[in-house]
């Protein structure tokens, strides 16, 4: 039994369940193809035609094979904290979050204190299961949160600005008072860039295997890990900076500067992709959303700003400030500023920011930096008096892609995933603001032909007729209609047209004439030296 479309078919009849499943089953699809698909009928190479049809197929039957996983293999949902009747969600204390939890994640909310050494900062890797810890006193560590094991902690004694993981949890990256060090997981030191000076903030460029830094005399520095080569050294020009962030969609480093606005910048370009004033003040902090269209600003001038990057444009404003931004990978943005933080979402998918959660540490604190974990619904603070984490439902991926970040590796995998990504590593070159061009085919441009001899005689002959017909054949007194004034007039008229055509056809002579005289010169050449001819030197 069916339905008869327009065309004369039958289609069959679904009961309403299966036909909600395949309207959601296309919405998934639509989330995971690349693009629009690209139109081939321009295309006159049947070859490659057929190469790049057979190719958007299987992105097609990818995106669906990635959809069904999702629809029926995703282990676990998010969820946020839902409030009933006049009750706030930012009114809901930490303690009663934990009471109602279960007992592994109750062990995400803890404080460690120490006040000797900080403040500090900190970062996880891209599973969230290790955390790097970094004292501004010179205390170091790494920590297993997985089991709360300490993995190794030194002590450096001198000033750490920053830390920062490399590719996995065995390196990692400390912006201490002269220079910059790489260590491993043991605590041996392997590498001293000297090259960074005395840097503020480090970011690693996963994809790519770049550690870029800016120091405190605007320099901002690329150095290819694997390698070791300064990929790009570039002085910004507007002094130093200690607000530095990725952005996950592009790759494009984002600074923060003192006259308020942010620069983008690429590994291959001297000068700034993008420079736009955010702020009538000091920048003091920015993050991106891991979609990478959204970006969130604070400033001394007691405003917080989320902007659309596809326009940059400003979506909305906020009251008050923050030292230290956030986003989770579920789009939640945590703000920080003295002990206080406040945790925003965008609950209605306008991109409407609204309060979520708020949270107080002890009076005297100063947070220095709020980071989410990923894959678990937690938040990372960074202060005075060491290191905090508390809880914030929702906050996280629930569900994670081994393929792309695995918390349960194995060190075989481990050691696989290195080789995989270091044959998978993408030049400095495929770093700009809109990553989707590449591999995008350019829009044909169809070369004007020249006109046949007969048409442009026709055309002359047209032009002619007209400007015959222009000149007046009013009788004019006092001789000024002689005959033969009215033939010269006739005469000029008739030059003016053709003047155009014959100016056209004398250039195409001297082209075509220049052009046999430098096969000419070439010909004199033996031919096995004829490709070595420089196209300077033959014009």
């Amino acid at each position: 039994m069916g339905v008869k479309k327009e065309d004369g078919s039958l289609s069959k009849i679904m009961p309403p369940e299966e036909q909600d499943i395949l309207d959601e089953m296309d919405i998934k699809v639509k989330k995971y193809l690349r693009g629009d698909s690209a139109n081939f009928e321009a295309l006159r190479d049947k070859k490659l035609k057929g190469q790049l049809a057979a190719r958007e197929e299987l992105y097609g039957k990818s995106a669906k094979a990635a959809a069904k996983v999702e629809k029926w293999l995703m282990p676990s949902e998010g969820g946020y904290l839902e409030a009933e009747g006049i009750e706030k969600t930012w009114r809901i204390k930490q303690e009663a979050i934990v009471r109602e939890v279960d007992i592994s994640s109750s062990k995400n909310q803890y404080d460690i204190v120490l006040p000797d050494l900080g403040p500090y900062t900190l970062d996880f890797t891209s599973s969230g299961r290790y955390m790097a810890v970094a004292g501004r006193k010179g205390h170091l560590a790494i920590i297993d949160m997985m089991n709360m094991s300490l993995i190794k902690e030194l002590q450096v004694r001198e000033t750490v600005r920053d830390v920062v993981f490399l590719h996995n949890e065995l390196f990692f990256a400390a912006a201490q008072k002269k220079y910059t060090y790489i260590y491993n997981r043991d605590g041996t030191e392997l590498h001293c860039l000297k090259e960074h000076g005395a840097v503020s903030k480090l970011q690693f460029l996963k994809n790519h295997f770049l550690l870029a830094s800016i120091n405190k005399f605007g320099q901002l520095h690329y150095q290819d890990v694997t390698t070791g080569l300064m990929v790009g050294n570039f002085r910004t020009g507007l002094g130093g900076s200690d607000v530095m962030q990725v952005n996950p969609f592009n790759n494009v480093v984002a600074l923060g500067h003192s006259n308020g606005s942010v620069t983008m910048w690429k590994p291959t370009s001297a000068a700034p992709l993008v420079k736009m004033l955010t702020h009538h003040g000091p920048v003091s902090a920015l993050s991106f959303h891991s979609n990478g269209h959204l970006m969130a600003t604070a400033g001394t001038d007691r405003k917080i700003k989320i902007w659309d990057l596809r326009k940059f444009e400003v979506l909305q404003t906020l009251p008050g400030h923050a030292k230290t931004l956030d986003f989770s990978q579920k789009g939640l943005l945590a703000t920080s500023t003295g002990s206080f933080v406040q945790i925003l979402g965008d609950f209605s998918g306008s991109q409407n920011y609204s309060r979520y959660m708020t949270h107080s540490i002890a009076k005297g604190y100063q947070i220095r930096k709020v980071l989410f974990r990923p894959y678990e619904d937690v938040l990372g603070l960074g202060h005075s008096m060491g290191w905090s984490s508390i809880l914030i439902p929702g906050s996280g991926e629930p569900n994670f892609d081994s393929w792309v970040a695995n918390p349960f590796e194995t060190p075989k995998q481990r050691r696989e995933k290195e080789v995989r990504s270091l044959l998978d590593k993408l030049p400095p070159e495929t770093i700009m603001l809109d990553p989707k061009k590449i591999g995008n085919l350019r829009p044909p441009t169809r070369r004007k032909e020249k006109p046949s001899k007969v048409e442009r005689e026709a055309e002359m002959e047209a032009a002619v007729a007209d400007a015959k017909n222009s000149v007046s054949t009013k009788r004019k007194t006092k001789g000024r209609s002689k005959p033969s004034r009215r033939a010269k007039k006739m005469e000029q008229a008739v030059e003016r047209a053709k003047r155009p055509f014959l100016e056209q056809q004398k250039q195409e002579e001297e082209l075509s004439k220049n052009k046999k005289q430098k096969t000419s010169e070439q010909s004199e050449l033996p031919k096995s030296l004829q490709r070595f001819v420089s196209k300077k030197a033959a014009s």
